[in-house]
């Protein structure tokens, strides 16, 4: 694998690439679907001296059997300047563009008009923080009230996951390219599967580690989910309940009996029909499995956050969505994931 495996890091200015850095020894890319900033790289570079930090841009770039796949577009925030015998390098951390989302604040109280596209509204607040290319699910639902919930000094990456949320969309996160990315979240079944790993494919896996915390799980699970959005501003209060009646899951009604989970109380939802959905996602994630596995893959392309993972063959296979995964940067490097089942159980 290590002849057919190379790393190149090259430094963009205005989307154009205008010279490489140098890697010294392994670098890491990581992705964790919980953090606000999902994609961070780090590793020691020899950085050209005409670089600027604040402009310039940082897209390692996987070469994999003469494919190039690049590994995300990184703004360099932590740079510190090492000597090791005589010869300088730089000690890099970097964040993806969310980084530009998070660190702009609102200078004054946000106003939205009800009536106004979700979409629309989260294509102004990336325009307002520079993000020029962005990916989005097309959605006619509105604002059912004005809006003016955020205060000033407010970050628009909180603003921007908030909206995404009420709509039923994954947090903001970027792709490889440095795309933005504000698409519905996606359960964990076969016709959402992005990728397979397994016998037979370019890319097999090794199961690293198992995790399992059933009978908690059994003391803490909830079949039955309320959500309430009460808003003075709405004609009535909504009420939206969602009942695990599957008769495959060990937690429906019918095995367990009626349990509810605490009353959940939202402020904003575009109408009754994204309240239901929204009920029906928080019994999703109670219902399915907790259980999560960690697997070894060989590098290569990276997976998008909360993608739909298939494993096949081994000793887990079934479907999952990806919570995180850390990528090292060399030819004998390897791809380690964390995956959550999305089977019910």
């Amino acid at each position: 694998m290590s002849s057919a495996i190379s790393v190149r890091y090259d430094l963009l200015r205005g989307h154009v690439k205008y010279g490489e850095a140098k890697g010294i020894g392994s670098a890491a890319v990581s992705m964790d679907r919980s953090r606000k900033i999902k994609t961070i790289f780090s590793g020691d570079l020899i950085l050209p001296a005409e670089i600027d930090l604040f402009t310039d841009r940082l897209q390692p770039v996987l070469l994999r059997n003469g494919k190039e796949h690049p590994l995300g577009l990184f703004i360099l925030t932590d740079t510190k300047v090492l000597w090791e015998k005589g010869s300088p390098f730089v000690q890099c951390e970097g964040y993806d563009l969310g980084y530009l989302v998070m660190r702009t604040r609102t200078e004054k109280r946000m106003f939205f008009e009800a009536g106004t596209r979700y979409t629309d509204v989260l294509q102004s607040l990336l325009q307002l923080c520079g993000i020029e290319n962005l990916s989005m699910t097309a959605s006619e639902k509105t604002l059912a009230t004005h809006r003016s919930d955020w205060e000033m000094g407010t970050s628009v990456l909180d603003i921007i996951n908030q909206l995404a949320d009420e709509l039923g969309y994954e947090s903001l996160w970027f792709d490889c390219e440095g795309t933005a990315q504000l698409h519905p979240q996606k359960q964990a079944e076969a016709e959402c599967i992005d990728f397979w790993y397994g016998p037979g494919r370019q890319d097999g896996y090794l199961l690293t580690g198992e995790e399992g915390c059933r009978q908690e799980d059994l003391f803490e699970r909830y079949n039955v989910v309320t959500v309430v959005c009460e808003n003075p501003d709405l004609p009535q209060i909504m009420t939206a309940t969602a009942v695990n009646d599957d008769p495959e899951s060990i937690f429906s009604v019918q095995r367990m009996g009626r349990v509810m989970a605490p009353l959940v109380k939202v402020q904003n939802i575009p109408d009754e029909a994204s309240l239901a959905q929204y009920a029906q996602r928080l019994l999703w994630e109670q219902i399915v499995s907790q259980e999560t596995v960690q697997i070894k893959t060989p590098l290569g392309p990276i997976c998008g956050c909360g993608a739909i993972i298939a494993l096949e063959g081994g000793p887990v296979p079934d479907i999952y969505r990806a919570e995180g995964w850390t990528m090292e940067l060399s030819p004998d490097g390897w791809g380690e994931h964390t995956l959550k089942r999305g089977r019910y159980r």
